[in-house]
């Protein structure tokens, strides 16, 4: 039985969380309600795993939104010099 963490993983990217940090809460969080025993190890949380599904729930929003059309494009208005470079004397 695999053990889905998606809001996790959710909030640890929107906190910017470090994975290590973030298992180590999730976990202790488990062990504290009384869930992680030896006979079910496998609810302890670690740190690839919470990459796993980070990169499940990414590629999934990635997904979604790559379905939907681009509805608008908009500019700022801001005059920036890296964004156009026009030069006056092009001798060199």
């Amino acid at each position: 039985m695999r053990l889905g963490l998606p809001s996790t993983a959710v909030v640890s990217d929107r906190f910017d969380v470090s994975d290590r940090a973030v298992a180590a809460i999730a976990s202790s969080v488990l062990h504290d309600v009384g869930l992680t025993t030896s006979n079910n190890s496998y609810l302890v949380v670690d740190e690839n795993k919470l990459r796993r599904e980070k990169a499940k729930i990414r590629f999934q929003a990635l997904s979604e939104a790559q379905a939907l059309p681009l509805k608008g494009l908009y500019f700022d208005g801001r005059k920036d010099s890296t964004l156009i470079e026009e030069r006056v004397d092009t001798k060199r």
